[in-house]
């Protein structure tokens, strides 16, 4: 291309000039004076000249600055021809040699060379290779799409997915919520099945990737097609109101006791008449635990069954004892000891009815019993069978064994118990007893080492929110844990508000099946006749609990105490949560974070956190991560420096 010419100011000289020749001439001839209307013409046609050779000039600079730029970028001899529009380069013209059009990237490579030359976006819209020429036309450039919180929580689960899973982890099926913009559900497909086999590992893998989430996530692992589905955790109810809806008698559903609903909605449910014929119930104090045990005993006399209750701390279910239906609460040692006595010889008849004269179990009414804070039972029993055994007597009471005899055989006769226990240690609950309870339910969080008595696993039940009453722990024939609501149920006796007293009406028998029944003790001129039995004589005390029967009472106690009403209306919410915290766990203490395990509560921003999971970070091992419940039900992470000091509380 030839040098750019600058012809502006000769052209407008030139111009000027003969603008000037000709005013001059006209003042000399008088017949050029008609040609005075020409002049401003003249002088427009002079400075349209002088633009149009400026914007000529800047075009040709600008054409041949960009083509420099160019052939510096490809390294390559290029030749341009520009078409305009206004003062913008509409179509740009190449030619180049033809080798350097070969090959997938080679018109990318010169589409982005002529949009850096030119400051502006230019794309390829025809070429031919044999002739070296490409024609490219501006185009505007898509806008950048600033991310969204959707596009956000994607990347962030294919980061995850290939952090917990490996890089091979691929993610997809994301499912969004009703407004499009919240992501509900996600699909991690894997290579690592045989590893995740172990439910301890699948329990791990789910709280990391729930805590490395944002929101509550749950997990669904297919191990034949080795996949994860994560789906978001709905919220769970802070309460939920016992139903008084009943299923028809004789269906399968008759014999289901509503226990409680998980974060679907769904009902979980003991099957009282299938292999789930006793059910283990764990819960620390204020935990709903005797709530829960009051609900079960109401639904059990809906249904029509027989219902006992032992209780050792003498007051929790005083307002079972004008219940319709229930037929007995004991609250002293030697009635419990009685009680259990008669059950136990009522199992023996039934099995002798059935072995002996062909009878049915479905001949049989169902009976529940409930026992609720065995461990203090225990300790209650054995301290009275110090003062009551006699030489030759059996080292330890009878009852014991009675209650083992009737986990194990009396759910085939219709017979069914429920044992309430803070914590089923090995030393009141031993392994047999608590392996004949396939249903199992648990209520606030549990220390590492209960969640291993109570589900084999130390994690199971230890996120349970503190303070959140009747939240816990349910595992159903399929054993797969959830975190559950149990059902609200008013105690009768402590019933306050009117929600309270119509729900409870709505509870409430239609009919009295089975009438109040108290024990009856033999007189001293019976004593003897028992004692016969025995190859020594025990003692008078053994011998009025062998002896026993019960009978149908014709008293009537109080179902309400209006002393007991205002006690409860005047308590103090915030008061109540200490007392919680002060007789689960033990006494604030500064530990090390390094030193931190599940079920730990720690003190967080003046708010006592229930902590899951606690291990060294992977990238900075001078740091501590985390995880943790607080009392809301958030899944969170905090990291830790290991020097520092943090303020603990242990389960007791």
């Amino acid at each position: 291309m030839t040098p750019t010419s600058r012809p502006t100011m000769g052209h407008a000289a030139c111009w000027t000039g003969a603008i000037m020749a000709a005013a001059g001439l006209m003042m000399v001839l008088p017949e050029a004076a008609g040609w005075w209307p020409l002049l401003p013409m003249a002088a427009a046609l002079a400075v349209a000249q002088v633009r149009h050779d400026r914007t000529t000039n800047r075009r040709t600079e600008l054409s041949n600055t960009a083509r420099i730029k160019i052939q510096e970028t490809l390294k390559i001899t290029v030749t341009q021809t520009v078409k305009w529009r206004r003062d913008r380069p509409e179509r740009i013209l190449l030619k180049v040699p033809p080798a350097a059009m070969v090959g997938e990237a080679a018109q990318l490579a010169i589409s982005q060379a002529v949009s850096r030359a030119w400051d502006d976006h230019f794309t390829v819209t025809a070429a031919r290779i044999t002739s070296g020429r490409i024609v490219l036309h501006r185009s505007e450039p898509e806008t950048e799409k600033k991310p969204t919180d959707l596009d956000r929580i994607k990347d962030r689960s294919r980061t995850v997915a290939e952090q917990v899973l490996g890089r091979d982890a691929r993610v997809d099926q994301y499912h969004t919520g009703d407004d499009g913009q919240t992501l509900d559900s996600f699909t991690i497909h894997h290579g690592h099945g045989a590893k995740l086999a172990s439910k301890s590992v699948q329990l791990k893998a789910t709280r990391i990737i729930s805590s490395m989430l944002p929101g509550a996530w749950r997990t669904a692992f297919d191990l034949e097609h080795d996949t994860i589905t994560v789906s978001r955790r709905p919220p769970l109810p802070t309460m939920v109101p016992r139903p008084v809806a009943m299923p028809a008698p004789g269906t399968p559903e008759w014999d289901l006791i509503p226990q409680a609903v998980d974060e679907d909605g769904i009902v979980c449910s003991w099957d009282i008449s299938g292999v789930m014929a006793h059910q283990l119930k764990a819960g620390r104090t204020r935990t709903g635990k005797t709530v829960s045990l009051l609900g079960d005993a109401v639904e059990g006399a809906r249904r029509g069954y027989r219902i006992f209750v032992l209780d050792p701390k003498r007051t929790e279910f005083l307002g079972l004892r004008t219940w319709p239906n229930v037929q007995l609460v004991a609250t002293k040692v030697p009635d419990q000891v009685a009680l259990v006595h008669y059950l136990w010889s009522l199992m023996e008849e039934r099995y002798r009815r059935i072995e002996e004269e062909g009878a049915s179990e479905a001949d049989f009414e169902r009976i529940m019993v409930l026992v609720d804070e065995y461990r203090q039972f225990y300790g209650n029993a054995k301290s009275w069978w110090t003062s009551v055994k006699a030489s030759g007597m059996p080292a330890q009471c009878p009852v014991f064994d009675w209650i083992g005899s009737l986990l194990r055989m009396a759910g085939a006769c219709r017979i069914h118990v429920i044992l309430g226990t803070q914590r089923p240690d090995a030393d009141v609950v031993g392994g047999e007893i608590r392996d004949n309870f396939s249903s199992r339910a648990a209520l606030g969080p549990l220390s590492p080492e209960g969640a291993r008595m109570m589900f084999d696993s130390e994690q199971i039940g230890t996120n349970i929110p503190l303070g959140r009453r009747g939240r816990g722990t349910w595992v159903g024939l399929d054993g797969a844990p959830k975190e559950v609501q149990y059902y609200y149920t008013p105690d009768p006796r402590k019933a306050l508000s009117p929600e309270d007293r119509a729900l409870l009406d709505q509870l409430r028998p239609d009919t009295i099946t089975w009438p109040r029944q108290t024990i009856t003790w033999p007189g001293d001129d019976q004593l003897d006749t028992i004692a016969d039995d025995f190859p020594k004589r025990p003692s008078d005390d053994w011998l009025r609990i062998i002896g026993s029967d019960l009978t149908d009472s014709t008293t009537q106690d109080r179902n309400t105490d209006e002393d007991l009403h205002a006690e409860l209306s005047n308590q103090d919410p915030e008061a109540t949560l200490a007392e919680d915290l002060d007789q689960a766990y033990t006494p604030p203490e500064w530990i090390d974070p390094t030193a931190l395990e599940p079920g730990m509560i720690l003190l967080l921003d003046q708010t006592w956190v229930t902590i899951t999971e606690a291990a060294t970070d992977p990238i900075d091992a001078d740091q501590t991560l985390i995880d943790y419940t607080s009392p809301d039900g958030q899944d969170a992470t905090i990291s830790i420096g290991a020097a520092e000091t943090i303020t603990i509380r242990r389960l007791t």
